[in-house]
């Protein structure tokens, strides 16, 4: 009988997205440590996420291709819209993200 494997990363079993990991004694978001939990970051499609997406990796959040919030203003996540535009204050602060990450919005 197999096992179910547990996916750190998407917080789900038998993820698909990811290969099988080796047991960690580390908690799931240690690559994430660096970052603020309420940090937003922003990519150049103008998508926003959280610290701990799936979608991306820390080590790849650097300018020119991302910016980022570490400490966004209350309710700024719910805000995200073309009309509510969320301007980046570190990494490329010419980006600005006008929607939010679907996995990132099913966390909240």
């Amino acid at each position: 009988m197999r096992t179910m494997q547990y996916c750190e990363r998407h917080e789900m079993n038998n993820c698909a997205d990811c290969a099988p990991r080796p047991p960690s004694g580390s908690a799931p978001t240690s690559e994430w440590s660096d970052w603020p939990a309420a940090a937003i970051i922003v990519h150049a499609s103008g998508k926003a996420h959280l610290p701990g997406c799936g979608h991306i990796v820390p080590a790849d959040i650097r300018p020119p291709v991302y910016g980022w919030v570490l400490t966004p203003s209350p309710g700024a996540w719910r805000r995200l819209a073309p009309s509510s535009p969320l301007r980046a204050t570190r990494g490329n602060v010419e980006r600005a993200a006008v929607s939010r990450c679907e996995s990132c919005d099913a966390t909240q």
